[in-house]
């Protein structure tokens, strides 16, 4: 499925990667959605990727940090000067790519809910920077709902609103401890949730946040992006436990289909089989 020059999704035959191993299923993102655009014509989209290599099932690794520079040794592996090399090529949403790093998966998942490994080690990563207590998820689609499932099992309440009424879920009805940013533009929502002192994970496009907000309640606000291989393989174990949403599976040829349905927000999560 390559972009075309107007950045649109076209079935297209191109040249196989070296060392390729077979995809078994590919997820849709929103951060795919987003690079639907001139400017990345010619590309193959697709990173929740599922293959089969070697006998093996695999969920492969988006990203992958050096491990030993500064931002690594921090824990701010996302802003690694390696982390933002591809390692998925041509792009998941393909019969074949280039064989890589990825963790094994649980032969309690199949394979489309296993594409689900690399959007939960993102959200697993996110959620250890989420203080304990009282959490409002702001943006309650797919990557919300893996948050709510994560920081329930940990313990915490967890309340959640949505623009679409039909997807919101449990109103806190007071301020909270901590919110998390899941929809584009929610920042301003998310900081007036808060308690003061309390805490806003930014996880998705916030929008202007207002400075003044956060001076004058003492709020801490903390960004996260991306996962670590760590967070890969703990995620591979996790999810099998997880009550998550399941998928609207669909061949590749019916990409403009599944898209359709994830962009019309009648489908919270799409996945695609070669």
């Amino acid at each position: 499925m390559v972009l075309d020059a107007d950045g649109r999704p076209q079935l297209a035959e191109i040249d196989e990667p070296d060392d390729a191993v077979d995809v078994l299923a590919c997820g849709l993102c929103g951060s795919d959605v987003e690079k639907l655009a001139r400017q990345f014509a010619g590309a193959v989209l697709g990173h929740e990727v599922v293959v089969r290599a070697g006998g093996r099932r695999l969920a492969l690794e988006h990203h992958r940090p050096c491990g030993a520079c500064a931002h690594c040794r921090a824990g701010h592996e996302s802003t690694c000067a390696q982390f933002a090399a591809p390692t998925i090529v041509p792009g998941g949403f393909a019969e074949r790519v280039r064989a890589t790093e990825g963790v094994e998966l649980p032969e309690t998942l199949d394979d489309a809910r296993a594409t689900m490994v690399e959007p939960l080690a993102c959200v697993l990563r996110g959620a250890e920077r989420v203080p304990r207590g009282r959490v409002l998820v702001v943006g309650n689609g797919f990557v919300g709902r893996l948050f709510g499932a994560v920081l329930e099992r940990r313990g915490d309440e967890v309340f959640a609103v949505d623009a679409d009424p039909e997807r919101a879920g449990r109103s806190p009805g007071g301020p909270v401890d901590a919110a998390v940013v899941c929809a584009r533009g929610a920042g301003a929502d998310a900081l007036d949730a808060v308690t003061p002192g309390g805490t806003v994970l930014v996880f998705a496009d916030a929008g202007d946040l207002p400075a003044d907000v956060v001076y004058r309640r003492e709020l801490t606000v903390v960004g996260s992006r991306s996962a670590t291989p760590a967070a890969m393989r703990a995620a591979a174990a996790l999810l099998p436990e997880l009550d998550v949403p399941m998928p609207v599976v669909l061949p590749l040829e019916r990409f403009d289909e599944g898209l359709e349905l994830f962009t019309s927000r009648r489908a919270l999560k799409v996945v695609f089989t070669p």
